[in-house]
């Protein structure tokens, strides 16, 4: 295995063991594995932890993006795979708050070590989870967010308008708890005013 690379190795391993982590700590807690995500005001922006993020997206269909596309606004970027089984609870919560915000959700969530963007789209259509696009990412280009380390999936990064990682939260997020879209609004309230001069 070549050095600096995001291997699915050590994106499975950082899985593995934020899963058993999170139902061990649940479970304790309410003495049954709890399955909602944290709140998504985990995410309150802090200092930038990483230089402009810009690397491009892939697509269904031969469709392209690029990061860098988005500065200007803060945004969330969502990473997940279709063999993580967090994500995959995940998924059909954070579909349905993408339907419900509309066309501008400032959420972008991008498959890692998952296949193609076709096969992404396949996976998707065949677990009924509606509207989520198809995007793919490198390894190699989230070694930028993950500092060349393990990656423990699903997780979501906060960007602010210039581009950089202002807040990160592994594991789950409550996409469909009550006051997730407000939460949503304030989190990015908060990192375009922290953003201000």
């Amino acid at each position: 295995m070549r050095s600096g690379l995001l291997s699915r190795r050590n994106v499975v391993f950082g899985t593995a063991g934020l899963a058993a982590a999170v139902g061990y700590g649940a479970s304790k807690l309410a003495g049954t594995v709890v399955r909602r995500g944290m709140p998504i005001d985990r995410l309150m922006p802090g200092k930038a932890v990483s230089g402009s993020v810009g690397f491009g997206l892939s697509g269904a269909a031969g469709a392209r993006d690029a990061l860098a596309s988005r500065r200007g606004a803060p945004f969330l970027l969502h990473v997940w795979a279709t063999w993580c089984p967090p994500c995959r609870h995940e998924l059909p919560g954070l579909a349905a708050f993408m339907k419900a915000w509309g066309a501008d959700c400032p959420v972008i969530p991008v498959a890692v070590s998952s296949g193609s963007p076709d096969d992404i789209q396949a996976f998707l259509t065949r677990n009924d989870v509606v509207g989520l696009p198809a995007w793919t990412v490198t390894g190699e280009d989230l070694k930028m967010l993950s500092g060349n380390g393990a990656l423990a999936i699903p997780v979501t990064f906060l960007i602010d308008n210039a581009g950089r990682v202002r807040a990160t939260a592994a594991g789950s997020l409550d996409w469909a708890g009550p006051g997730a879209a407000d939460a949503v609004r304030r989190v990015l309230a908060a990192t375009t005013a922290s953003a201000a001069p």
